[in-house]
């Protein structure tokens, strides 16, 4: 799946392509920035990666409230069973919990990033070591 179009077309498969990319591509990152590896080359490649990961960061929050939004709905029309035989209000409770507590995990991160950035920003690799 390439097209990431984000008017769709949407459906659970997809979104479950997209949720898989989004774990490849942290994982293909964390590698990537390894020492050696060649990932990045000078501060300008950390620059433009670390604003894209706050861009992404900056969505999580909004993402989280809408996955609580569709399990409370799901619950209200009484659709949803729990295999386990918990409590479903319950569940979908502690979930929305939890969601909160990543959304907000989540804005802070992004503000930390936007402030590393801020910090890079004007750094430079000097041509010969020393000058």
């Amino acid at each position: 799946m390439t097209d990431l179009n984000p008017d769709g077309p949407h459906s659970p498969e997809r979104t479950a392509q997209a949720g898989q990319m989004f774990d490849d591509c942290s994982r293909f990152l964390a590698y990537a920035m390894m020492a050696g590896k060649g990932g990045v080359a000078c501060p300008s490649d950390v620059y433009r990666l670390v604003a894209d990961l706050y861009s992404a960061t900056a969505r999580l929050p909004q993402m989280c409230s809408q996955m609580e939004e569709f399990l409370r709905a799901q619950t209200t029309t009484g659709r949803l069973y729990e295999a386990r035989g918990r409590d479903i209000e319950t569940q979908c409770d502690r979930a929305a919990i939890h969601l909160d507590q990543a959304a907000a995990a989540a804005g802070a991160l992004t503000k930390a990033l936007q402030a590393a950035q801020a910090d890079i920003a004007g750094l430079g690799v000097k041509e010969t070591p020393g000058d």
